[in-house]
């Protein structure tokens, strides 16, 4: 294998939230402000012109993407039979760039179509690629409506094309497996057949015997590989025989068998993975993207993937929270039962998310010495994600199945597959109890949160050695960060992450307290750091809490004593000592 299969990921985490920033402006700028229109009286206009002419108006200039309402469209125009769709066929390849959208979206929806009409539909999909009259010809579904689709289908992505494709199931493999063959179009192809449900599982047993035959064409067998990879898992007990093309005396042939072991997750290529994927993240790198990637590949693995436990045990001893997290998640996913007396040793960690994995972590190992401490956790621990959790890991490993059954994060939950990396960039899964008053209480003292005031905070320091100024700025997903602006000598930036409060650390000739973190997207994430200057000029950096989300609002309630505002917790943190408790609300005041 030679590591030529190992997905490499060198993206930090700054480029990851421009890039979905980038997403996020374009989806807004791309997208219809408004729903397409149903003009009033479309359901009774006396005749199809009329019916054309209230469109018309509704009708907008360009091309936008818009498809809502095409349903009650298409119902209202099918009374009018063929001819409707004839002249909604012939606005579909016009010149007019709104209407060929508008066309198009109720077409997809019109429900009598045969091969006669396919010739009209290719040619209108050549003007849209990947666009809404992809669905009739899937519906059509004849060898030439099929072909139609494949010719669209490596002009774009995750379109209707794929979608129509993908419905079709089998019976467009035929049709697709040419498309495996060349390098440009075979991400398409597999694209689509992973999409495909149910999986074209029946072609398994066909592509290991075109991929093991020395006398069939090096890219026959290779379209076959990248066939039996897009079938993922799903192909793996057809795969045994696959183990010997490791050692073909093709190049190509040796990639691609690779990679097809790694899709189907046999244990053959677990240890190559496992030696790729190690720690490497800085102590504040709010997301470990590398780490993150390959310790979710390799966790897909299961008990199939036991043999990296032994690799990925530095991941136990990182600098970085979520980095160490997921990969003590990683380890009880894989059953690497070697591992449970550091992870163990993890339960004491500051940080939630290290001590929320190590309670799924041992849950999933059915380690009994740990039964008491869980129980400890469920009644004791600050955060109630990890009491939650705590208190299920502890009755299950004490019932007679012993562990928790690692199956249930295949299950779907709310419309997407439940993810046990998740809590690690996406923070706590509960959220704290509102609290109108927003006055808060912690051991008789009653106190207010302040927020933010724009894009920038700062602390200024006029005692010797700390003449200069802190400046944090928060962008969002663009970006901020913590900058030393002494009054003599350089400005240093200390810390790229958005700053979302400055206070001083007990008086002003110490130090200070800085919040961090970001909610967007799917990420929502929080941090403390305490900032110490020495008399050599130099700023010591420590975390000293990690929070249940992103700071939103914070303040300074005693001597070294901080409070802050995250996922609707607010929570309560020495500069000594971390996460000591959360507030509770002062509904009185």
């Amino acid at each position: 294998m030679n590591g030529k299969f190992v997905n490499n990921s060198t993206s930090s985490t700054r480029k990851i939230f421009v890039i979905l920033g980038l997403m996020l402006l374009f989806l807004l700028a791309t997208s219809s402000a408004f729903a397409m229109k149903v003009p009033q009286g479309m359901d009774r206009c006396p005749s199809l012109d009329v019916c054309l002419q209230l469109l018309d108006k509704v009708v907008p200039a360009n091309d936008d993407g818009e498809g809502s309402n095409s349903e009650v469209l298409a119902k209202d125009l099918l009374r009018f039979g063929d001819a409707a769709k004839r002249e909604l066929l012939r606005r579909a390849v016009g010149t007019h760039p709104g209407w060929r959208n508008v066309a198009s979206a109720i077409l997809s929806e019109w429900p009598t179509w045969d091969a006669s009409d396919v010739p009209a539909l290719r040619k209108a999909l050549r003007m849209d690629p990947g666009g809404w009259l992809a669905r009739p010809l899937g519906r059509i579904a004849t060898p030439e409506a099929i072909e139609a689709l494949v010719e669209d289908l490596p002009r774009g992505e995750n379109n209707q094309t794929d979608f129509a494709l993908e419905q079709l199931g089998a019976r467009a493999i035929p049709y697709l497996f040419p498309l495996l063959k060349n390098d440009k179009s075979a991400a398409s192809a597999s694209r689509v057949i992973s999409a495909m449900n149910p999986f074209p599982v029946s072609y398994a047993a066909e592509w290991v015997a075109i991929a093991s035959n020395p006398d069939q064409k090096i890219e026959e067998r290779i379209a076959a590989l990248r066939g039996i990879a897009a079938l993922g898992p799903n192909a793996k007990p057809a795969c045994a025989n696959l183990h010997a093309l490791l050692a073909a005396p093709e190049s190509g042939i040796r990639r691609e068998a690779g990679l097809a072991l790694h899709a189907v997750h046999d244990p053959s290529v677990i240890v190559e993975l496992a030696q790729h994927c190690q720690p490497k993240a800085e102590p504040f790198e709010s997301i470990a993207l590398d780490s993150l990637l390959c310790l979710r590949d390799i966790a897909d693995f299961g008990t199939d993937g036991h043999e990296a436990g032994r690799y990925l045990l530095p991941f136990l001893d990182s600098k970085n929270g979520g980095e160490r997290a997921s990969g003590i998640l990683t380890l009880g996913l894989i059953g690497y039962k070697d591992a449970s007396p550091q992870i163990e040793a993890a339960l004491k960690s500051p940080d939630w998310r290290i001590v929320n994995a190590a309670v799924w972590s041992l849950g999933w190992l059915g380690d009994r010495n740990v039964i008491e401490q869980l129980d400890g956790m469920a009644s004791s621990y600050w955060l109630p994600d990890v009491r939650q959790n705590a208190a299920r890991s502890a009755k299950t490993i004490r019932s007679s199945v012993g562990h928790l059954d690692t199956a249930e994060w295949k299950q779907m939950e709310n419309g997407r597959l439940r993810d046990p990396f998740g809590f690690v960039v996406e923070g706590t899964s509960l959220r704290g109890p509102a609290c109108k008053s927003d006055h808060w209480n912690w051991k008789g003292q009653s106190f207010k949160l302040s927020r933010p005031v724009g894009y920038a905070s700062s602390l200024r320091f006029r005692r010797d050695p700390m003449f200069g100024e802190l400046v944090g700025t928060d962008h969002g997903e663009w970006g901020g960060q913590l900058a030393w602006l002494p009054t003599k000598g350089k400005p240093e930036i200390l810390v790229r992450d958005n700053v979302h409060g400055i206070q001083y650390e007990s008086d002003d000739s110490v130090g200070a307290i800085a919040f961090f973190g970001l909610a967007h997207m799917s990420f929502d994430f929080g941090y403390a750091l305490k900032l110490s200057l020495s008399e050599e000029g130099s700023w010591k950096i420590e975390e000293i809490a990690r929070l249940p989300g992103e700071p939103v609002a914070t303040t300074t309630i005693g001597p070294g004593l901080y409070a802050v505002k995250a996922n609707g917790y607010v929570v309560v943190l020495s500069s000594k000592d971390g996460i000591i408790g959360l507030a509770a609300c002062a509904a009185n005041q």
